[in-house]
C-alpha cells in the first residue's frame, strides 16, 4: 500500500506543468488573484506549478514573456499597441475593466485645469509614458506632450514634491491622503478615454502550442481573483506574511483593495466595442506615438486587430448578391423563435458574420428540417446556419469551417443510471430527429439499434418523458436547453455518444465565394465574441479530452516495470475522474440556472418535495421564503436587459451571503426566488426575511442605485404538499405587494 501511495505521489509530482507569471510591478493587492490562486491551490488543482515573478527595473514584460517558454505576463492596454505592431502576443483576459492611471497635481493650489500642466514638472514612470488613456487625454486637450517638462522615473518614491505625477489611483492616493497633501486628480475616464487596466497575456507560441494549459491558467487565475476579492482580509494576511516585499501596511493594502474592487472585471472577457474604442484612442495619439494602423481593421482576432482581406471576386459577390437564408425554428438553442423573431446561437453567429462582411440577406423560417435541405438542394435558398457535413449533403452543398463543436449526448428518464457505452442500448428504443446528423451516425455505426425517427427533438423528449421510448439523442446544448426550458423534471442527460457535432454553415453548391467569405470571418472572430454568443445560450462548457503532456513527463527516468504500473494507475484515476466530472457537469447542466448559478425551477421543485417529505416524516419544522423584485420591469426598461441581468446576479450573491449553508436557494422564474429553510419555524423565517429585505434595501448596487423586494413567508403545515405550500406563500407575497411593496407578509 505504501508503495502505491508513493507511486501516486510521484505521478502528481511529475504531472505539474511549470509556469511563470511575470508581473508588471512589485507584490501588492493588485496581483491578489495570482497570489490566492497559488496559495489556495487553484493552480495545483489544474496541474500547474506556477512561479510568480516581480518586476525588475531592467525588464520589459513583453520581451520577457516572448523570450521564455511557459511564461505569462501582466500588462495594461499598451499591450494592444504591442499587438498592433505585430509582436507575437495573445491577450487572454482583462483583470480590471478600467485603467487606474491618473494625473495628480500635487501641492499646487493654483492648479485648476489640465492646461496648467504646461507650467509644471510632469513626473511619469516608464509605464505611464506608454499609457494610451493619459496620452489621449492630453492630446484631446491640445497639449503637446513633447513640449512638457517630463521627468521619467522608473520607481516613483518622493511624493512630497510639487508637480504633476502620473500615479496609480489605488496606490499613491493612500500616501497623499495619509500625509494630508493637497492634490487634484485628472482621470482619462472623465474625458471619455476609458481603457482596460491590467491585462493577462502570453506569447502566441504558448497560445498555439499549449491551448489546454492556456485555458487552465485563465480559469484558475479568474478563480483566484474572485476568491481574493470575496475574502479581502484573508488575502491581505497572506500578502503580509508571504509576499510583502514592499513592506506595506495592512491599512494600505485595505485601501488598495477597496479601490480595486470597483474596477475588477465583471466578466473577465474582452468587449469588442471597448477594443474599438481603444483603437480609436491610438488613432488620436498617432501623431504622438507614431502608431501604424494602416494594416488594421475593426475586426478582432484573438483579442487584437486582424485585417480581413476579401478578394476582388469576393467583394464583387458581396456587392451583387442578396443571400437568402433558410432555417427551422425548433432546434433550440441554435434556432428558435423569441418574441416573434428568430434567434439562437446559429442566428447570432450569422448576424455577426453579416455585419462584419456587409452581406445583404433575407431569411425564411420553416418547421421541418427536410424542407431546409430540399431548399438548399434546389437552390431556392442559399444558406442555412446550423448543420454539419454528411456524405449525402456534400453532393449538393458546400460547408464552412466549424464555428462550434459539441458532443452528441443521450437523454433518459431519471431512474436510468449513467450510460457510458452505446452497446448497452441494443434492446432499447432510441428516438432522434428525422434526417438529423445524429440519426445518420446512429444508423451507420449501430445498424442493429432500435431507432425511431420523429419530426424534431421536442417530440423525441416528449416520448422519453412519457416512458414510451428509452432515450433521445441530440447534441448537448439542444438537449440541455430543452430539458430546462420545458421543465422535463423527470429527464436527465445520462451519457454521451462517441461523436462530436461540428456546427457549420451549409451553402448551395455554386456559391464557393460565400464559403470563403464566411470562413474568413469565422477565422477572425475574437474569442470574446465567441464567448459572448455561447454564454448567452449555454450554461456549462463540456470537457472534450485530456492532454498527453502529463504522460510524457511521467515516463522520464522510470524503468519499464514502473512505466507499466504507472500507466495502469493513471488510466484508472483518469477514467474515474473523467466519469465523475462528466456526471457532475451533466447534473449541473440540468439543475443550475445559467444566469445566476443557483438552482433552477426544476431543481428547486425537487428539493422542495424532498424537504416536505423529510419534515412530515420526522415531524420537524420547515418554512419557505418567496420573494421577487419590486418594479423590476422598470429596471429593464430604463437600464436595459443586460443591466437587469447583472442586477439579478448581484442580488443572488447578496442573498446567498446572508442565509445559512443548509438553506436551499433557487430561481423560481424571472425575478422570483424561493428559499427553503429546513429546521426553521415561522418566527425564525420572518426574522430572516426582514433581515434580507432590509439588506437589499440598503445595498448600493453596482449598476443601479437601489432595488426593493417584496416577501411572502409561511411554515409547512400538517397535510401540506408542494402545491398548497406554494399557493399559500404566493398569497403572502402578493399581500406584500398590495400593501405598498418592500414588505414582509406571513402566516
Amino acid at each position: 500500500m505504501k508503495f502505491f501511495l508513493l507511486l501516486i505521489s510521484f505521478i502528481y509530482l511529475f504531472a505539474y506543468e511549470n509556469v511563470t507569471v511575470q508581473l508588471n510591478w512589485k507584490y501588492q493587492f493588485e496581483f491578489a488573484g495570482f497570489i490566492m490562486a497559488k496559495e489556495k491551490g487553484f493552480y495545483k488543482q489544474a496541474g500547474l506549478n506556477v512561479k510568480l515573478k516581480e518586476i525588475d527595473k531592467n525588464i520589459d514584460v513583453v520581451d520577457y514573456v516572448l523570450k521564455h517558454e511557459n511564461t505569462y505576463g501582466v500588462g495594461d492596454s499598451s499591450l494592444i499597441d504591442s499587438a498592433l505592431h505585430k509582436r507575437a502576443i495573445e491577450l487572454l483576459m482583462p483583470i480590471y475593466d478600467h485603467s487606474l492611471y491618473v494625473l495628480a497635481a500635487v501641492n499646487i493650489p493654483e492648479f485648476k485645469t489640465l492646461q496648467d500642466i504646461k507650467k509644471h514638472d510632469v513626473i511619469m514612470d516608464q509605464f505611464a509614458i506608454k499609457s494610451p488613456a493619459i496620452l489621449a487625454m492630453l492630446k484631446a486637450q491640445k497639449i503637446d506632450i513633447s513640449t512638457l517638462n517630463i521627468k521619467q522615473m522608473n520607481y516613483f518614491e518622493d511624493i512630497n514634491k510639487s508637480g504633476v505625477f502620473a500615479i496609480y489611483e489605488s496606490n499613491k492616493l493612500y500616501e497623499l491622503q495619509k500625509l494630508g497633501i493637497p492634490y487634484k486628480l485628472f482621470k482619462p475616464s472623465d474625458y471619455k478615454f476609458d481603457v482596460y487596466g491590467d491585462i493577462f497575456f502570453t506569447s502566441r507560441q504558448e497560445y498555439n502550442n499549449h491551448p489546454t494549459r492556456v485555458k487552465k491558467m485563465i480559469d484558475a487565475t479568474k478563480k483566484g481573483y474572485i476568491y481574493a476579492f470575496n475574502h479581502i482580509d484573508e488575502t491581505i494576511n497572506v500578502i503580509l506574511n508571504k509576499y510583502n516585499t514592499q513592506h506595506l501596511t495592512k491599512e494600505k493594502l485595505l485601501f488598495e483593495a477597496k479601490i480595486l474592487k470597483k474596477y475588477l472585471s465583471k466578466t473577465f472577457t474582452f468587449d469588442t466595442e471597448r477594443l474599438d474604442h481603444i483603437a480609436n484612442i491610438y488613432i488620436l495619439v498617432e501623431g504622438v506615438r507614431h502608431v501604424n494602423l494602416k494594416h488594421c481593421h475593426k475586426s478582432l482576432y484573438n483579442s487584437i486587430y486582424y485585417y480581413l482581406k476579401f478578394t476582388k471576386k469576393e467583394q464583387e459577390f458581396i456587392k451583387t448578391h442578396t443571400i437568402h437564408a433558410i432555417s427551422t425554428d425548433s432546434w433550440e438553442p441554435f434556432n428558435l423563435m423569441i418574441n416573434g423573431s428568430l434567434g439562437g446561437i446559429a442566428i447570432d453567429y450569422w448576424k455577426y458574420i453579416k455585419s462584419v462582411a456587409k452581406i445583404k440577406s433575407t431569411c425564411t423560417v420553416v418547421h421541418q428540417w427536410d424542407k431546409v435541405l430540399n431548399s438548399i438542394k434546389d437552390k431556392k435558398s442559399d444558406l442555412t446556419c446550423s448543420t454539419t457535413i454528411t456524405p449525402d449533403r456534400e453532393k449538393y452543398a458546400l460547408f464552412s469551417k466549424p464555428y462550434a463543436s459539441f458532443p452528441i449526448v443521450l437523454a433518459t428518464r431519471n431512474d436510468v443510471g449513467f450510460v457510458n457505452d452505446i452497446e448497452v442500448l441494443k434492446d432499447k428504443t432510441i428516438v432522434v430527429g428525422k434526417d438529423y446528423t445524429a440519426a445518420k451516425l446512429m444508423k451507420k455505426h449501430y445498424p442493429n439499434l432500435k431507432l425511431l425517427e420523429v419530426k424534431d427533438t421536442n417530440e423525441a423528449l416528449k416520448l422519453v418523458s412519457e416512458g414510451k421510448v428509452f432515450g433521445a439523442v441530440d447534441i448537448l446544448p439542444v438537449i440541455a436547453y430543452k430539458i430546462n426550458k420545458y421543465n422535463y423534471v423527470n429527464l436527465k442527460i445520462s451519457g454521451k455518444t462517441p461523436w462530436t457535432f461540428n456546427v457549420r454553415f451549409m451553402i448551395r453548391k455554386d456559391y464557393p465565394e460565400l464559403v470563403s467569405i464566411i470562413n474568413k470571418v469565422i477565422d477572425s472572430t475574437p474569442k470574446s465574441k465567441r464567448d459572448e454568443i455561447y454564454k448567452k445560450w449555454i450554461a456549462v462548457k463540456f470537457q472534450t479530452g485530456y492532454s498527453n503532456e502529463y504522460v510524457n513527463k511521467i515516463i522520464i527516468g522510470i524503468s519499464l516495470v514502473l512505466i507499466l504500473i504507472l500507466i495502469l494507475i493513471i488510466y484508472l484515476i483518469r477514467n474515474i475522474m473523467k466519469k465523475t466530472k462528466l456526471e457532475k457537469e451533466l447534473e449541473n447542466l440540468a439543475t443550475i440556472d445559467k444566469l445566476t448559478s443557483i438552482f433552477n425551477r426544476y431543481k428547486i421543485d425537487m428539493a422542495l418535495n424532498e424537504q416536505i417529505e423529510i419534515a412530515h416524516r420526522y415531524n420537524r419544522p420547515m418554512s419557505v421564503i418567496f420573494f421577487d423584485i419590486d418594479h423590476f420591469k422598470r429596471v429593464n426598461d430604463k437600464y436595459g436587459h443586460k443591466t437587469g441581468d447583472l442586477v439579478l446576479i448581484e442580488l443572488v450573491k447578496l442573498i446567498s451571503q446572508n442565509i445559512r449553508k443548509s438553506d436551499i436557494f433557487g430561481r423560481w422564474g424571472g425575478e422570483e426566488f424561493l428559499i427553503i429553510l429546513p429546521e426553521t419555524t415561522l418566527i425564525q423565517a420572518v426574522k430572516l426575511a426582514e433581515k434580507l429585505r432590509k439588506t437589499v434595501e440598503e445595498y448600493d448596487f453596482e449598476e443601479i442605485p437601489s432595488i426593493n423586494i417584496s416577501i411572502g413567508v409561511t411554515q409547512l403545515q400538517k397535510g401540506d404538499n408542494i402545491t398548497s405550500l406554494i399557493t399559500r406563500v404566493d398569497k403572502f407575497l402578493y399581500k406584500s405587494k398590495e400593501n405598498g411593496r418592500n414588505k414582509v407578509s406571513f402566516g
